[in-house]
Order: structure tokens, then sequence, then C-alpha cells
């Protein structure tokens, strides 16, 4: 009985040891996923469409902007002649034309951000998957993000010339 215990926790042990020997000698990568990501051909894409969307937005909230300053350059030159009700009205009315730009931008904002996220997610996702092939190729366990700022050792590999190659980046 007491042999058969014995063997059983060195059987144990080895295989602990084992485990703990094979898990330590898994190799740890790191790659700047940012850098990746924008030399991607379809970032700079992205980015374009991006812009020209921008720049369609900003038409409009400009307009918004124009007809403000022409209410307020009115207001202005009135003023001194304007009733203290009809003075009160005009403020009240430039309040809420500032009000509508700034409603506007924030619109703009949201727009743009869920724009930005429909255009560049597909992008992130082929990027990672690259990189988890590479890294499977590799056999890595796990790939940091350098562009997260975080602590890179110098006995990790750098994924980042590897994936722009997979990619057909030069």
């Amino acid at each position: 009985m007491l042999k058969n215990c014995t063997i059983a926790l060195l059987l144990l042990a080895f295989v602990s040891f084992s485990a703990t020997r094979t898990y330590a000698q898994g190799k740890i990568a790191y790659i700047n996923m940012q850098q990746l990501v924008t030399s991607m051909p379809e970032a700079k894409r992205a980015y374009d469409t991006l812009q020209v969307y921008q720049d369609e937005l900003s038409k409009d909230g400009q307009a918004l902007v124009n007809e403000f300053q022409q209410m307020a350059t009115k207001y202005q030159a009135d003023e001194p002649t304007l009733k203290a009700d009809i003075k009160e009205i005009r403020l009240k009315q430039l309040e809420a034309a500032k009000n509508n730009i700034d409603e506007y931008r924030a619109r703009i904002e949201q727009k743009l951000a869920a724009r930005e996220q429909e255009l560049t997610a597909p992008i992130l996702a082929k990027a990672k998957k690259a990189v988890s092939d590479l890294a499977a190729e590799k056999g890595i366990v796990c790939v940091l993000d350098s562009s997260k700022e975080i602590v890179v050792t110098a006995t990790c590999e750098d994924l980042l010339s590897a994936a722009k190659q997979k990619l057909g980046i030069k």
C-alpha cells in the first residue's frame, strides 16, 4: 500500500513537472498592431473614405455656423435700437442656434465613430487573423501588442515584418 502511494506521488510529481516545463517553454512574441494596421492598403482606403465622409458632414455643420454668425452680426447691429422684449427673443434665438450647432457636432462625432468602426473592423480582423496564424505557425503561445505601451523584453520575437510579409505589405 505504501509502495503504491509512493509510486502515485512520484507519477503525479513527474506529470506536474512535465506540464510546468512544457508551459514554461512556450514562446512569446510582440507586434505593433497599430503600425501593422496603418501599413495595410485597406487602412489607407478606409481613412480616405472616412475623410470624405467627414468633409461632407462638416459642410452641413458650417452652414449652421454661418447662419449663427449672420444672426449674431444682425443682433449686434440692431441691439442699440431693440426693445427689451425683442432683445430677449433674439437672444433666445441665438442661444437655440448655438445649441443646434452643439447638437450637430455631437451627432457628427457619433456618426464618424460609427463609420470608422464599420470601416476598420474588417481590417483589424484581417490583421488579427494574420498575426494569429503566424503565431500558430511559429509555435508562439502569446503575442503582445507593443502599441499599447506594454513592457516588451529583449527575449520576445517581433512579428511585425513577418506579419507584413504574410499580408503582402512591402
